[in-house]
């Protein structure tokens, strides 16, 4: 266990000095360190790594979410931990264009979180197909018509979802999603926005969620941008 591991939270653009009256992990106050116009938020630690409990989260989206109130910051893996200040300023140094280039994509934006639920009900249907037809023949079939059907009934659901999609997308600068079709929920979407588009973007998911009352529709953030960082590690640049 060594004194000097400094937890790294995210990293900013250098801006006039304060002082932060943040703190962090085991407590300890967040402080700078700064390679020429970039700055690392960290705060010192006894441990090489930290549990994912939920406090430990918890207490790293906090620190984040403070600093970005006051900079666009661009928020670092949890349990993200340096030997010592050296090695924090090597690492700046070493990702300084990619850590430059994804701040220019962040700044003045916020990533803002769509999640859709729907009770597809599959599991509702007869169960007892097997006992009730008189072949192997016509059970499979019965089968292969009932995958048709979910399928359909599934691109009925995903398209409307598809369709508020693009005019949310329209109003982002930059998005993300997928389609998990797991535990009801069949859609789980980032937005990056500009901060002054915030209220055009709430008022398109306000009406989104009025207008599909059979969907359930969680809307979230603003969050860091987490889902539009990019940086590739030295050695992963053909992986």
């Amino acid at each position: 266990m060594d004194d000097n591991n400094l937890y790294v939270y995210c990293i900013a653009f250098l801006s006039a000095d304060k002082v932060l009256a943040i703190k962090g992990h085991q407590d300890q106050l967040i402080y700078r360190v700064v390679y020429k116009d970039l700055a690392a938020f960290v705060s010192k630690t006894s441990c090489t790594h930290i549990d994912a409990t939920y406090d430990n989260l918890q207490c790293h989206e906090k620190v984040i979410t403070q600093l970005m109130k006051d900079s666009d910051v661009l928020p670092m893996n949890f349990t993200t931990i340096f030997k010592s200040e050296r090695s924090v300023i090597e690492m700046l140094q070493r990702y300084y264009d990619q850590l430059l280039r994804n701040l220019e994509h962040i700044t003045g934006k916020i990533e803002l979180g769509i999640k859709v639920f729907y009770k597809l009900n599959f599991e509702n249907e007869d169960k007892k197909d097997k006992e009730l037809l008189n072949s192997p023949k016509e059970y499979m079939m019965k089968r292969y018509e009932r995958f048709c059907n979910r399928q359909l009934k599934v691109d009925e659901i995903l398209s409307v979802i598809e369709e508020q999609h693009k005019l949310l997308a329209a109003t982002a600068v930059d998005n993300c999603y997928k389609e998990p079709l797991k535990n009801n929920l069949i859609f789980n979407a980032s937005y990056l926005i500009k901060k002054e588009k915030k209220e055009e973007f709430d008022r398109i998911v306000a009406d989104m969620i009025i207008k599909n009352p059979t969907y359930k529709i969680f809307y979230s953030g603003p969050w860091p941008a987490y889902h539009f960082v990019s940086i590739v590690q030295e050695g992963e640049e053909n992986e």
